[in-house]
């Protein structure tokens, strides 16, 4: 079924301006397909007064529409909006399909396995890291950086995180975003590697998480998981994104004992 995807773009932008052209979308009749789609990417974003903007338009959509609301926090939507919402769960797709996922995609029986090792189940991701590799050296590179500013000092870290307010807003928020993502995925590795339950991986990266983790005690890392995804959803609600990274990061450092 083809369908028109200009309706993501609406989220980016503020209450009355995504009411305004969301309501406009709909009001069109499909030029080809039988239906209307509009795909609201990352709905936690969207502030109190732009979900009670479209509150209306779930209780009562226009014909032939479908509108798709995606987010990773349902929580931080208003239970009015919810409640008018089918909920589809998506969980991560299990080693065994994402082995052949992957192994269709990449001859190379080592890189293939790094790659599902590296994406936890993310189809998604894993394309992405086949098609873009300077994006996973990028990713890799800020997971490296902001690793160690656990045992830098207050002006080490300040410093570093100075960078995400060398620009426009609009473009820190994208740059904090990149290495957010890099971090939480080592973050994530780092708690599964002290559970005993990491999937294989590249030798280098788990060396590098061996060496980390174990100057880190595990509920430390627990504490920066939750930490990064709370910032990244910060970050998206329009929080100054060096205030933001330099909270996350002081909160991370390891006190070691005098």
């Amino acid at each position: 079924m083809r369908v028109n995807h200009r309706a993501s773009r609406f989220i980016q932008r503020g209450a009355p301006t995504h009411e305004q052209s969301l309501q406009q979308f709909l009001s069109l009749k499909p030029f080809v397909a039988p239906l209307r789609v509009a795909l609201l990417a990352n709905a936690e974003r969207m502030t109190e007064q732009a979900q009670n903007c479209l509150l209306k338009t779930l209780e009562e959509p226009p014909a032939n529409t479908v509108l798709m609301l995606t987010t990773a926090y349902p929580d931080h939507l208003l239970p009015t909006c919810l409640s008018r919402c089918q909920l589809i769960s998506l969980s991560p797709v299990g080693r065994p399909a994402m082995v052949e996922f992957v192994s269709a995609r990449q001859p190379n029986d080592a890189e293939a396995e790094a790659l599902v090792g590296l994406a936890h189940g993310r189809p998604g991701w894993a394309v992405r890291a086949m098609s873009d590799r300077d994006w996973v050296v990028r990713m890799d590179r800020w997971a490296e950086q902001l690793a160690a500013l656990a045992f830098e000092d207050v002006d080490g870290v300040l410093t570093f995180a100075s960078r995400f307010g060398q620009g426009p807003q609009a473009e820190m928020r994208l740059v904090a975003a990149d290495a957010l993502r890099g971090f939480t995925s080592f973050l994530r590795d780092a708690m599964l590697l002290q559970a005993g339950v990491l999937s294989p991986m590249p030798s280098e990266r788990k060396s590098a998480l061996e060496a980390w983790s174990g100057q880190v005690p595990p509920d430390h890392i627990r504490a920066s998981l939750a930490a990064a995804q709370r910032t990244q959803l910060l970050i998206d609600q329009n929080v100054n994104p060096r205030l933001a990274m330099e909270v996350m990061l002081l909160d991370l450092r390891v006190r070691r004992p005098q």
